[in-house]
């Protein structure tokens, strides 16, 4: 028996203190949390609803009835939608599966880097290496699917790298391509190998070469289309395109490429373990020579991740499935060092023992020093993450579920937990489920972005919003749309956007119709309609309700003012602002769009009694007003 277990005592003792290290995070998050486990994210919460609607019966949708390809993860959430058929509580479910992944990837980087060098030292290094990464570890309990793709995509490089692009590996890579979209680039490199290979051997162009290649990449490539072309074509019925809506959503147009996001994805990967850093720089060449791909995707996604987004999300969880590939080159570049010094045999391993040799216990302390003064760092942020998940998001899922109406509609910026405990419909105002908010993500976050998100928002006229108000500040601090009835908050501000949020009540400014107390029909410069308003009396105050209309594209952004005047046209109360405090501002308006206004006037105690109101549109540049009807103001009413 001894001797059965003997060859593989050292992925035993990898997977051991695997274990001993989950423990060591898991203890850390429920002395943190008060025993309440959870999720350092709130997207593990979409799944969970993406998952529970499609084992209901209702789907591939976040909302039931309204298909959307908003998961990132179809494969993933295939695998939790299996647990729903048993039960409706995915949490435990969830961190079981994302750890035995993690533990595979330990498995597979083992194996890799032993197949690679055939050393069992350097197979152990690496390993060791994702057993001790701080980011793997928070992955590994976060209920994601970042380690199944570090797992499958791991497995997919392994197989190809021993059998070339043959039908099985294909299939490795469409699973791995269904788990995590970089899939599909990670596949795009494994064909550009292996046609490079193909092309060198097969230089001359004729009808049997060409036979030839449709006999060898045929099939793979049938293959990867059978297993990704079902979501892609989801993607395409519902939004006209073939990715997830995530990718859309976060992706930034706007730069080509992002110095910081590759400065800050760089700084990760190096805190990770410095050492391993250093040793991929020796083992670049040498891994090239034995596995292309490998180091073609460990360059392409870092590269791939700056030209995407322009900051890293989540601890760069992104990049985190390419620790075990980082960690495999780490043990080629050992093992090429250490032959390349001309080290005697016994100081890499001695051949007629299994224990390691001096300089190798040395080199495994150093490697294993770097990684676990960063360990304490990431278990607390395992743990702080996930309270911040259940400050924030969850409080905010389950009091939206106990005090709105069961048919509320919610905008809310994190989906996840609000959507899957509240049991409300939502819309997204960040796009991952809405993709009809994609023109406002795209906007510069702050008044820009807050004026497309107003109008977008008003024409499905959510009930409630559920926002973290510095984020969306111009929405949310304007009284006239949005009213906090509810605030959640959070001690740390270490995942979550900010550390509180609040519920809004909510009313919004773009109307499909307008019913006013009384009609104007005034227009201004043939674009603008003033169609009518409310007015009331408020203490000392005059309450002014403006109904605008579009009726053609407007590129400035005017003013409207109000005066108050007596008879000789003396000005004697006024206003001036863009339509509600810049939040819709002209230059947005499309034809058609109704816009409600709101306006408080302050009134001099001695107004006298043959008064007016003067309503008009101007440039504050330049002082222009607009033509209405002969004039450059209307007369709206008679106060007093």
């Amino acid at each position: 028996m001894v001797e059965r277990i003997r060859p593989y005592w050292p992925l035993l003792l990898l997977l051991l203190t695997a274990v001993v290290s989950l423990a060591y995070f898991l203890r850390t998050e429920l002395a943190f949390t008060g025993g309440v486990l959870g999720s350092p994210l709130d997207d593990a919460w979409i799944h969970f609803q993406f998952a529970r609607n499609l084992s209901q019966g209702n789907g591939f949708s976040f909302n039931p009835g309204d298909p959307q390809p908003g998961s990132t993860a179809p494969l993933w959430t295939l695998f939790l939608a299996g647990v729903g058929l048993f039960t409706q509580e995915f949490m435990i479910p969830a961190l079981l599966l994302s750890t035995v992944f993690f533990l595979l990837t330990i498995g597979l980087t083992y194996g890799f880097t032993f197949w690679l060098t055939q050393n069992k030292f350097a197979a152990f290094l690496a390993g060791l290496g994702v057993v001790l990464s701080g980011r793997l570890l928070w992955a590994g309990l976060a209920g994601m699917e970042t380690t199944a793709f570090a797992a499958f995509s791991l497995a997919a490089v392994w197989l190809y790298t021993k059998r070339g692009l043959r039908p099985l590996p294909a299939l490795l890579f469409a699973l791995a391509g269904q788990i995590r979209p970089e899939g599909h680039l990670l596949f795009g490199l494994a064909v550009l190998d292996a046609l490079v290979q193909w092309l060198r051997v097969n230089r001359q162009w004729s009808m049997v070469n060409f036979k030839r290649l449709i006999i060898q990449f045929g099939p793979p490539l049938l293959i990867y289309a059978l297993v990704a072309a079902p979501y892609a074509l989801f993607s395409l019925s519902v939004t006209g395109r073939p990715l997830p809506n995530t990718f859309y959503a976060k992706a930034d147009a706007s730069q080509f490429f992002s110095w910081r996001a590759l400065r800050e994805t760089m700084t990760l990967h190096w805190l990770d373990n410095p050492v391993s850093l250093i040793l991929v720089l020796f083992g670049l060449l040498p891994a090239w020579r034995k596995s292309r791909l490998t180091v073609l995707w460990l360059l392409g996604l870092w590269l791939l991740t700056t030209v995407i987004v322009d900051q890293v999300w989540h601890h760069g969880r992104y990049t985190m499935p390419l620790i075990p590939f980082q960690m495999v080159v780490a043990g080629v570049g050992l093992h090429w060092l250490l032959r390349s010094l001309e080290v005697s045999d016994w100081t890499i391993q001695s051949p007629s023992s299994n224990l390691p040799s001096p300089i190798s216990i040395l080199i495994l302390l150093i490697f294993t020093l770097a990684a676990l003064w960063q360990l304490p760092k990431w278990a607390d942020m395992l743990a702080t993450n996930t309270k911040e998940v259940q400050d924030i998001d969850v409080a905010l899922g389950q009091w939206l579920a106990e005090n709105t109406p069961p048919d509320a509609l919610i905008a809310a910026d994190d989906i996840g937990a609000i959507g899957f405990l509240s049991g409300r419909r939502i819309v997204d105002m960040n796009g991952l489920i809405s993709p009809e908010m994609w023109p406002a993500v795209q906007q510069p976050v702050g008044l820009p972005r807050d004026r497309a998100l107003t109008r977008l928002l008003s024409q499905s006229q959510p009930d409630f919003m559920a926002a973290f108000p510095l984020w969306h500040w111009e929405l949310t601090s304007n009284t006239a749309v949005s009213q906090p009835i509810h605030k959640v908050e959070t001690a740390t501000h270490t995942i979550i956007f900010q550390p509180e949020a609040y519920v809004y009540q909510t009313e919004w400014p773009y109307l499909t119709e307008a019913q006013p107390q009384e009609r104007v029909a005034a227009v201004f410069g043939e674009a603008i309609e003033l169609v009518g308003y409310d007015a009331g009396e408020n203490e000392s105050n005059l309450e002014l309700t403006l109904y605008w209309r579009s009726l053609a594209p407007v590129a400035a952004d005017y003013d409207v003012f109000i005066h108050v005047v007596d008879a000789d046209g003396n000005i004697l109360a006024q206003t001036d602002r863009q339509p509600l405090n810049s939040l819709a501002t002209t230059s947005v308006w499309q034809p058609g769009d109704i816009v409600r206004d709101l306006y408080t006037i302050s009134l001099p105690s001695d107004l006298p009694e043959d008064t007016a109101v003067r309503v008009g549109l101007y440039l504050r540049e330049t002082g222009a007003r607009l033509p209405v009807n002969g004039s450059d103001f209307v007369e709206i009413l008679n106060y007093h």
